[in-house]
């Protein structure tokens, strides 16, 4: 018996298509890249997202790179990200994500800045 009654998600789209709003090859594999891909189809199967929280350890390689392309998946998906880098010191790590819970609990929409395919 299903629980959700959704239909199962359909990931068909091409990956080439989508990597290159972003200037990556489908050569250039790695967690990266699929982070672009995750963006793509969370966005296609739930398209009322509002805010992409990156938590990522100190030092990790793939989560900079990630963390560069930001401004670049903000402006071709219109969902903003904050990037939290966890380094083990403690403090209060999630103090940049709460502008944007305050914006978007007072109901406001982000107006995307999709550009046009």
């Amino acid at each position: 018996m299903r629980v959700l009654k959704e239909t199962e998600p359909v990931y068909d789209d091409n990956p080439k298509h989508i990597l290159s709003q972003y200037n990556v090859r489908i050569e250039n594999t790695g967690e990266s890249m699929e982070n672009l891909l995750k963006i793509h189809y969370l966005l296609k199967h739930y398209p009322d997202i509002a805010l992409f929280v990156q938590a990522s350890p100190a030092f990790c390689c793939p989560s900079l790179v990630t963390e560069a392309m930001a401004k670049d998946i903000e402006i071709n998906t219109g969902v903003p990200i904050v990037s939290i880098t966890y380094d083990g010191t403690g403090g209060d790590k999630n103090d940049p994500i709460i502008p944007y819970l305050n914006y978007l609990k007072k109901g406001q929409q982000a107006q995307p800045n999709k550009k046009s395919s």
